[in-house]
């Protein structure tokens, strides 16, 4: 059985397919099912999956805090 390669870049997944991927490519890791060089590539893809996502979560974070700032403005004018 030929083994498919499937190339991702990075900006074609959403945060959830990411993660998703990360999740699987661990799952994979830890049944030990990889000869070393798929577990080499497979941590490789991993690792960048858990980078997009820790990028992504610290913009969602910064957001959330532009948006608490600018509202936190708001309701001290209303009271």
């Amino acid at each position: 059985m030929a083994k498919e390669k499937k190339i991702i870049k990075n900006n074609d997944l959403s945060f959830e397919q990411h993660l998703d991927r990360a999740k699987d490519i661990i799952a994979n890791l830890e049944s030990g099912n990889c000869n070393l060089d798929e577990l080499l590539s497979k941590y490789k893809n991993g690792v960048e999956s858990l980078n997009y996502c820790t990028e992504k979560l610290n913009e969602f974070e910064e957001k959330i805090k532009i948006i608490k700032d600018s509202s936190k403005i708001d309701l001290e004018e209303i009271e």
